[in-house]
């Protein structure tokens, strides 16, 4: 369908050129951009679209108005640069200015969004950090379980368990069940993982290979107080984990916010296990949400904020055969300009976590 209207639109535009010449269209390679890739499907949640036209001179040029853009497998241009629907799905879109035609940019739209629950203090701005503890990990890695029980005493230990939260990166062995490609992703870029098993805090390339001292460990890199918070709802429909999401600035400053998806309960024999507990993995990192290596680790831009300013988005994750739905949840990192951790918020699938303030 985008090749017919292409072609149409050309034919179109040769025959007026017969007539009279256009001199008015700008010269260069155009581009589509959407401000949210995925909105809910209630006919009032709204993706905005873009159209920008790249000049000789290397300046970005606003051409929304100018351009047609349409929806695939539609003859029509869209009449408006806000898309909304009541009907959920993916809707691919792009653009077509003079004898320019974009790439496409997609948008889902999805139904059984939670809302986030309510700020419990709208003027608050002094917020608790969580720090991340980031297991480098697989099934088949016969020394692992050596890191294993002492994070099961560090979840157990009352005066460290609400300082971090615990992700299982499972990059070692492809034919583990709890393998991922985002695994593989996340311990690559990290840290480029000397050994198994491995423990960074954090974002960072900070580690410890002394895993009975864990809790020495977390006291090296848990600040109490953070510089923003995280808020998240999530719900499963529709074979999707759907979470929104939100983060609330502490102070003036430039933000991004990571959103990964985890699952619990994943079974598979753990080599050289020494407790039955340890075949059932927990925590497991399944998916990042990001189209580059960089989004998916350190998050969503989000620019400049203000202090008190708040800003939220809807992210759609969809799963494969063998991932359990109900066993998901998703953890929600705000990140500083450095690409450093500020805080983290984990939310299971039919639940919500509000700020966590001090």
């Amino acid at each position: 369908m985008k090749k017919m209207v292409y072609l149409t639109i050309l034919l179109c535009a040769a025959l007026v050129s017969c007539e009279s010449s256009d001199t008015t269209k700008k010269e260069g390679a155009i581009g589509i951009t959407v401000d949210s890739d995925v909105i809910k499907a209630d006919g009032k949640d709204i993706a905005e679209i873009r159209v920008t036209l790249l000049d000789k001179n290397g300046e970005n040029i606003d051409i929304t108005s100018e351009a047609e853009i349409y929806c695939e497998g539609s003859d029509l241009p869209l009449s408006s640069p806000l898309f909304k629907t009541e009907t959920a799905g993916e809707y691919t879109f792009y653009a077509i200015y003079g004898f320019e035609i974009s790439e496409n940019i997609a948008v889902k739209a999805v139904n059984g969004v939670r809302d986030l629950p309510a700020d419990t203090d709208p003027q608050g701005t002094s917020f608790r950090q969580r720090m991340i503890l980031l297991q480098h990990t697989g099934t088949s890695c016969p020394n692992c379980p050596k890191l294993m029980t002492p994070l099961k005493y560090l979840s157990e230990d009352e005066a460290y368990n609400t300082k971090y939260h615990h992700v299982a990166s499972h990059s070692y062995n492809e034919d583990d069940p709890a393998y991922s490609e985002a695994a593989t992703t996340l311990s690559n870029h990290v840290l480029g993982v000397r050994y198994y098993p491995w423990l960074t805090a954090n974002l960072s390339t900070e580690y410890t290979d002394n895993y009975n001292a864990l809790p020495a460990f977390v006291d090296k890199y848990y600040e109490e107080k953070a510089v923003a918070g995280v808020s998240a709802a999530v719900s499963f429909t529709d074979g999707d984990v759907n979470t929104n999401v939100s983060l609330k600035a502490g102070e003036d400053g430039k933000y991004r916010m990571a959103v990964w998806l985890l699952e619990d309960g994943i079974y598979g024999a753990q080599s050289s296990a020494d407790a039955s507990w340890q075949n059932t993995h927990e925590n497991c990192l399944r998916k990042m949400y990001g189209d580059t290596r960089t989004e998916c680790v350190y998050g969503k831009n989000l620019g400049d904020l203000q202090k008190g300013e708040e800003v939220d988005f809807i992210v759609s994750f969809d799963l494969e055969d063998n991932w359990k739905g109900e066993n998901c949840k998703v953890i929600v990192i705000a990140v500083n300009a450095e690409r450093e951790l500020i805080t983290c918020a984990v939310c299971p699938v039919g639940e919500s976590v509000g700020y966590e303030y001090l």
